[in-house]
């Protein structure tokens, strides 16, 4: 795989090595989709790891398993997965776990679904739907994280989000130096990192105030 070489020189010994594999196939897809349709700006594979793939694997520390009983694997809930970042990029390192890509963009959606062929992950659930708050109400009681990166909902939407989450889930987000009011109103931030080489952004992991 030609792009091996570039996650190993980013991530060193973080990533097994077959996760390596798989990323390096996802990058590879990528590259020949994205000469076609348009899934991610920036033009060379380097620029692509060292911002999308390793802003990803960072947001992984928050999707971890509650301790509510009977719970087993945590399942991953990814809106607006685009390219598949973070959605996609966190399966490939947890290919055992449930994760739910939803994309309303039908060619981008297309991508997901072959690149979740092509990594060989069965676990991997495409939704070509626009996230609402209908949405949310299905995806109730199926998910352990939701993550969102490089999209904005609407406040009720949002909201909804948070109470279709467990007692015990997180919400992963990207977000600029100020957070949506009504956010806080629902959630308070656990941890927060600055992603690598985007100081001016940060990755906050939300946690539902108690219900009740």
């Amino acid at each position: 795989m030609k792009h091996r070489h570039l996650f190993q020189r980013e991530f060193g010994t973080e990533l097994r090595s077959e996760a390596v594999d798989r990323l390096a196939c996802h990058a590879e897809l990528l590259e020949r989709w994205n000469r076609v349709v348009r899934l991610v700006g920036e033009a060379e594979p380097r620029e692509w790891i060292r911002r999308h793939y390793a802003e990803s694997v960072a947001a992984g520390a928050y999707w971890r398993a509650t301790t509510g009983e009977g719970s087993g694997e945590p399942g991953l809930l990814d809106i607006g997965s685009g390219a598949g970042f973070p959605g996609l990029v966190l399966a490939a390192l947890h290919p055992e776990r449930p994760v739910t890509l939803v994309e309303a963009r039908e060619r981008k959606a297309a991508f997901l679904a072959e690149a979740a062929r092509e990594l060989v992950l069965p676990n991997v659930r495409v939704v070509r739907e626009r996230f609402d708050a209908a949405l949310a109400g299905r995806l109730a009681g199926t998910v352990e994280c939701a993550t969102i990166r490089g999209l904005r909902l609407p406040e009720p939407t949002m909201t909804r989000l948070v109470e279709a989450l467990p007692e015990g889930g997180r919400l992963v987000v990207w977000a600029g130096r100020r957070v949506a009011t009504g956010l806080l109103d629902t959630c308070v931030v656990e941890q927060e990192m600055n992603p690598p080489d985007s100081p001016h952004r940060r990755i906050l992991c939300l946690r539902p105030l108690p219900r009740g």
